[in-house]
């Protein structure tokens, strides 16, 4: 069948209806515009704040730029994503609008994963280095202080830069297989300025050292060893334990050992008392017989050994608890303690300026104990 050709009247009639119908939409589209820009019908009157455990809603809401009374279309989601993301204690930050006049800021806070200890005050950080505060007081937080971390620079929103970032990685990995067990609560400091010698000191007061970790699995390794020892033992100021070989060794300090380790504190320091980790003691097995048995037969052998032995320590504090906060190696500017010096002594803060008088006032006979001691 043969198609009706168009007249040149028909096309210019159907020419003149698209036109029309083309500016009513634009007109329409201007109109339903200025609606939602200009009308109160869309101006903000409720923001709430989702995901905020440790930041105030209006924290949050300052942060974000956005205020009651402006149009729901005209604020700039990406702008206010962009502002609250470089608030320290927000990783990340979703803006939703719901109609016709909400917004709903949801936010990713940052947890206090770890403390670092600097010689100026404390840097409190995600367990991935992110600068969240510096402190100095930390008695209040629970998260496990590091010490022997060399911090350079310390932004908050950015990660910690130190003088050497390969080193700096290299603990964070360490800490972070910590970070996934179910121990990661009990554990009050790591002690990381010697490579070779990697030391964590429990809530407890239980002493462990894992000696030189070559890899991350490695680490693993001696964790689930840990792991498998724990429950059988019991874990208190005297006790600690050497994974720093393949078979791990548990013992406790004598009360002479303990007895030393006091008076060096309540002297001004804070730290191990020497250089090295004790490493007699008894070798651990899934056997608890096994165990006593060890004890019996090295009973002798730490009587012995006490007077050397009583340069080292194993005590440790647990936040908020009165017990004193140690550091890996005590000197004029990293000996700091969070609470008193002993604990048998009353519990009381202490700030940065104090401690380090403290330090000064006992960095001679300090020097010379850890030269007295292999």
């Amino acid at each position: 069948m043969q198609r009706k050709r168009e007249t040149s009247s028909e096309r210019y009639k159907r020419r003149i209806k698209q036109r029309r119908i083309f500016v009513l939409s634009v007109f329409a589209a201007v109109v339903l515009l200025c609606i939602c820009l200009f009308t109160p019908i869309f101006g903000i009157t409720q923001i709430s704040v989702t995901g905020n455990t440790l930041l105030a809603a209006e924290d949050v809401i300052a942060a974000s730029g956005i205020e009651k009374g402006e149009n729901v279309f005209r604020i700039s989601r990406k702008k206010a994503e962009k502002a609250l993301a470089s608030v320290a204690y927000i990783e990340s930050a979703k803006i939703k609008r719901k109609f016709p006049a909400k917004i709903v800021i949801e936010i990713d806070e940052a947890k206090q994963d770890i403390i670092i200890d600097t010689p100026q005050e404390f840097v409190v950080t995600t367990v991935a280095g992110r600068v969240l505060e510096k402190t100095d007081d930390v008695t209040s937080l629970t998260a496990p202080i590091i010490y022997g971390i060399e911090v350079t620079k310390s932004e908050p929103a950015k990660k910690i830069e130190t003088s050497d970032d390969e080193i700096l990685n290299m603990n964070l990995e360490r800490i972070g297989c910590f970070y996934e067990t179910d121990y990661w609560g009990d554990i009050d400091e790591f002690r990381v300025s010697d490579v070779s010698n990697f030391i964590m000191i429990m809530k407890s007061g239980m002493k462990v050292t894992f000696g030189s970790i070559d890899s991350t699995e490695s680490l693993q390794r001696k964790i689930k060893m840990m792991a498998q020892i724990l429950p059988q033992v019991q874990q208190t100021e005297k006790s600690y334990l050497d994974l720093t070989t393949d078979k791990g060794y548990f013992g406790e300090y004598t009360d002479a050992e303990l007895e030393e380790m006091r008076k060096w504190e309540e002297s001004g320091n804070t730290g191990i008392i020497g250089g090295d980790d004790k490493t007699s003691g008894n070798q651990t097995d899934d056997s608890s017989d096994a165990k006593k048995s060890d004890s019996d037969d090295n009973s002798k052998d730490d009587e012995d050994s006490s007077s050397e032995s009583s340069q080292k320590t194993s005590g440790s504090s647990a936040k908020p608890s009165s017990k004193p906060s140690k550091s890996s190696e005590p000197d004029e500017d990293s000996v700091r303690k969070k609470t008193s010096a002993s604990p048998s002594a009353s519990a009381s803060a202490k700030t940065k300026s104090d401690q380090t008088k403290d330090a000064k006032a006992s960095a001679s006979s300090e020097a010379k104990k850890e030269s007295g001691v292999d």
